[in-house]
């Protein structure tokens, strides 16, 4: 085959690089500096820094902050040390190191889950003013729960609120989580439970301290509630993550009783990270027509492979259903890395394809699009610039 049988792929290399992507699920950052330890802690999902052996720079995660972010951040020659990338970061502000990370992304929208240790990280008003990105809210189902469930004095009560904070939600949330991985497992109800057996379970959790959902009685019904309610575009916690998700119950495959439910009500279910089910993830996708998937967090924890994992998610999952988000807390540096390693792998990916004539760089452009941002706008209803 000779060069000019090959359709040159510039123009896709060029769109992917340039086009805007919504990270259709992210959290906000640390407001306060982090000693070196704080830092590596974060580049593990893994309580116990033991678990690494040796430094967590020492991982596929690890190697791609000290290649991607140490000279696109930080200005850093490569290959770039752990010490050096320790000793450039200690020397920027927290909000100056997030605006970095903001301005070199290229992500039009965020949309930040605020359920997890809001008190420690930046607020959406903050994050607004800090990039270029438009900021929205996904709200995390638990958490929301639990704030009510503090101010009420009864389980009835709770019942009677519940609906009417859900009816009541700003234009500024776009979509809902749940973190039933994490708290019971992914084999969620078909239906709404009955009501008496939400008031019997919700009776047993208001008895702990500290407050924390674990009934799949009560779970189930908040997010068919919400199913109900809001009919906004609802998210999963699948696979990978700290130990708290049991990995037996944490499979993509459990939610089919909620997604059928779901898709009885015109109301879709987004599967976030998937690995190492992406495959499972991907057969929903395909199988469900209101199942969207993304591999955030899995292509920064991947490194070097991510696109080995993309294409294998892409064996069954539609394109148009695979929605881009980079998962990342805390450190501002892992929204950039986020948007690099999808970009990256994603251009490997198609372009493999041009080359190989399985279709053409316009339509190649074209699916690019839809993954980095036109499914994710369409979904959400983002709002389009004027």
């Amino acid at each position: 085959m000779t060069t000019s049988d090959l359709e040159p792929t510039q123009d896709l290399r060029t769109a992917i690089a340039e086009m805007p992507l919504v990270d259709h699920h992210c959290h906000s950052f640390f407001s306060s500096a982090l000693d070196d330890q704080q830092v590596e802690n974060s580049l593990t999902e893994s309580p116990n820094a033991r678990a690494a052996r040796t430094s967590t720079f020492d991982s596929n995660l690890g190697l791609a902050m000290l290649r991607w972010v140490g000279p696109a951040i930080f200005g850093l020659e490569p290959p770039v040390s752990r010490e050096d990338y320790l000793k450039a970061r200690r020397s920027i502000a927290p909000h100056e190191l997030i605006t970095r990370a903001l301005a070199i992304a290229g992500v039009s929208d965020l949309l930040v889950d605020t359920g997890f240790q809001p008190d420690e990280l930046v607020t959406t008003a903050e994050l607004a003013g800090l990039g270029p990105a438009r900021v929205h809210e996904i709200l995390r189902v638990e958490y929301e729960a639990e704030r009510l469930l503090t101010t009420i004095d009864s389980p009835e009560q709770f019942l009677s609120m519940w609906p009417s904070l859900l009816a009541e939600l700003g234009p500024q949330v776009v979509g809902l989580k749940s973190v039933a991985a994490y708290r019971c497992g992914l084999g969620l109800l078909g239906e709404t439970p009955l009501t008496s057996e939400v008031l019997f379970g919700l009776g047993h959790e208001l008895e702990r301290r500290p407050l924390r959902l674990t009934d799949p009685t009560v779970i189930s019904y908040l997010v068919t509630t919400a199913i109900e309610i809001t009919h906004l575009p609802v998210q999963f916690h699948v696979g990978i993550g700290d130990p708290d998700v049991r990995l037996e119950t944490g499979r993509p495959g459990h939610l089919q009783r909620l997604i059928e439910f779901a898709l009885s009500r015109h109301t879709a279910i987004c599967l976030l990270h998937c690995y190492p089910y992406h495959r499972e993830a991907a057969l929903l996708a395909h199988d469900y027509p209101n199942v969207f998937l993304d591999l955030g967090l899995t292509l920064n924890f991947v490194g070097a492979n991510a696109t080995h994992v993309l294409a294998e998610t892409l064996e069954l999952a539609p394109y148009a259903k695979l929605l881009y988000s980079s998962d990342a807390f805390g450190l501002a540096e892992l929204n950039y890395l986020g948007a690099l390693q999808f970009r990256r792998a994603l251009t490997e990916h198609l372009t493999g394809l041009v080359q190989e004539r399985y279709l053409s760089q316009t339509t190649a452009i074209r699916l690019a699009k839809m993954m980095g941002h036109e499914t994710a706008n369409a979904l959400y209803r983002l709002p389009r610039d004027a």
